[in-house]
C-alpha cells in the first residue's frame, strides 16, 4: 500500500499545487489504454496474450518515450509492464529510499519534489522544489541508472494511472536512456567554463539532478503593470519547454456556475462574488531553451524568449554564453519591471557570479535597453497555449 501525503509535512508549494492547480480542473486524459489493456498489464507476463501485447502497444505509440525502442523492445517491455493505479497524496517512492521501478504516467498528475537546506545548518529553511509530471512523462529511470538512492519524493496529486517497470527488466532500456543522460551532462558540463562560475560540489550535485530530471522550477514574483496587478509565477526551464504557472483570481456568483476572471481585487471585495482561485498554465513552443515572463496585459505584452543559450539554475541565476541574448532578455524583462530591478533582485547573484558576468549585466543594465515590446512597430504576439 502506497504511503500516504501527511498534511503536517507538507510544504506550502505542495498545497499550491495540489489544491489550487488542480482543484476544479478537468484533466483531458487523452489516448489512454483500453480497459482491456490495461487488464492485460495486471497480469503475470506467462499469461499475456501476443496479440493484445500488440495491440497494448499501437496504443502507446504516440507516447514519445516508446518511440525511440525498436519493435523487438517494445513488445518485450510491454510483455512485462505492470499496470498500476495511485490515489491523490500517495507517495510512490521517497527521497533516499532504494531505486526499484521506473515509471510511466498514462493519465493524472505525479510531483516530484527535492528536499534543499539554504545551508548546513540544522535549523536552517528548507525548500522544496517541485516538478509536476503529466501524462507521456517517465521518472525513476535515474536512479536506477545511476543505482543510487531515490533523489526525489514522489507522490500523486490525484487519481493516476502508471505504467512501471520493473528493477530486473531495466535492461532493457538502460542502454537507451545512458545516451540520453551523457548528451545532456556534455551540454550541462559545456556551460561552466564559458560563464565562469565556482559551482560548490552540493550544486553540483543538484543541478545535475534538475538536468536530469529534465526540468527546475522556483517560484518568483514579478510585477506586470502597477503593484496593484501582482502575481506569483512559476517557472519550469526544461530544454525543450517552459511552463509557467501563474495564480489567477476568478469571481462566481452563487448562483451561476460560470466564471469571470478578475484582477481587480477590490471589485472582488466589493461585489457579493464567491472566490474561486485557480492556477492556470501556460506552456511556450516546444523548441529549446525558453524562458517567458508574461501574457497579454494590454499594454503590457511580454514575450517567451528563446534562450537557447541560458539555463534556470539552483541559486536562481540566469547563466548566459552570450551578450546579445542577454540584452535581448534584458529588453523583454524591462517592459514588466525596470530590468536591473528585475535582474538584480531575482536572477544574479552578485557574490558568486564571475566577474565577468557581473561587468556585463551592470554594463547592460547601465544602457538601459529600449522598451522593444511597447514599440508601435512590434508586431509580435506572446505564443503561450492554455494548458488546462
Amino acid at each position: 500500500m502506497a504511503e500516504k501525503l501527511p498534511e503536517d509535512v507538507i510544504p506550502a508549494s505542495s498545497f499550491n499545487v495540489s489544491d489550487e492547480l488542480f482543484c476544479g480542473i478537468s484533466l483531458q486524459l487523452r489516448g489512454m489504454l483500453t480497459q482491456e489493456s490495461k487488464h492485460l498489464l495486471t497480469l503475470t507476463h506467462e499469461k499475456r496474450d501476443s496479440n493484445a501485447i500488440f495491440k497494448a502497444i499501437a496504443e502507446l505509440k504516440d507516447i514519445d518515450f516508446f518511440q525511440k525502442f525498436s519493435t523487438d523492445t517494445k513488445f518485450k517491455l510491454v510483455e512485462k509492464m505492470v499496470f498500476v493505479v495511485h490515489e491523490a497524496d500517495e507517495f510512490l517512492f521517497r527521497q533516499g529510499d532504494p531505486p526499484e521501478s521506473v515509471y510511466l504516467i498514462l493519465s493524472g498528475v505525479v510531483s516530484l519534489r527535492y528536499n534543499v537546506r539554504e545551508s548546513s545548518n540544522a535549523n536552517s529553511r528548507t525548500r522544496w522544489p517541485e516538478k509536476v509530471l503529466r501524462r507521456g512523462d517517465v521518472f525513476g529511470e535515474i536512479d536506477l541508472l545511476l543505482n543510487r538512492p531515490s533523489s526525489v519524493d514522489a507522490y500523486a496529486v490525484g487519481y493516476s494511472e502508471l505504467l512501471k517497470i520493473e528493477k530486473e527488466d531495466f535492461g532493457l532500456i538502460g542502454s537507451y536512456l545512458e545516451e540520453d543522460i551523457a548528451r545532456l551532462r556534455s551540454y550541462l558540463r559545456g556551460c561552466e567554463p564559458l560563464v565562469g562560475f565556482n559551482w560548490s560540489q552540493e550544486e553540483w550535485e543538484v543541478l545535475e539532478i534538475f538536468s536530469e530530471l529534465r526540468s527546475y522550477l522556483e517560484e518568483v514574483e514579478i510585477y506586470n503593470g502597477d503593484q496593484g496587478s501582482k502575481v506569483r509565477w512559476s517557472y519550469f526551464v526544461v530544454s525543450g519547454e517552459c511552463r509557467l504557472c501563474r495564480d489567477f483570481t476568478y469571481s462566481a456568483s452563487e448562483a451561476s456556475f460560470g466564471s469571470k476572471l478578475s484582477t481587480n481585487i477590490k471589485y472582488l471585495e466589493d461585489s457579493n462574488s464567491k472566490f474561486l482561485k485557480k492556477n492556470v498554465e501556460f506552456e511556450t513552443c516546444k523548441q529549446g531553451f525558453f524562458f517567458g515572463v508574461g501574457e497579454n496585459f494590454g499594454k503590457n505584452k511580454v514575450l517567451t524568449t528563446p534562450a537557447m543559450e541560458c539555463l534556470l539554475v539552483f541559486r536562481l541565476v540566469l547563466v548566459f554564453k552570450d551578450k546579445e541574448l542577454l540584452l535581448q532578455m534584458a529588453r523583454d524583462l524591462e517592459n514588466s519591471l525596470p530590468s536591473d530591478e528585475v535582474i538584480s533582485r531575482y536572477f544574479i547573484d552578485y557574490n558568486k557570479a564571475s566577474q565577468d558576468v557581473e561587468e556585463l549585466i551592470k554594463d547592460i543594465l547601465k544602457d538601459k535597453p529600449w522598451r522593444l515590446l511597447s514599440s508601435e512597430n512590434s508586431k509580435q504576439e506572446p505564443r503561450f497555449i492554455k494548458y488546462v
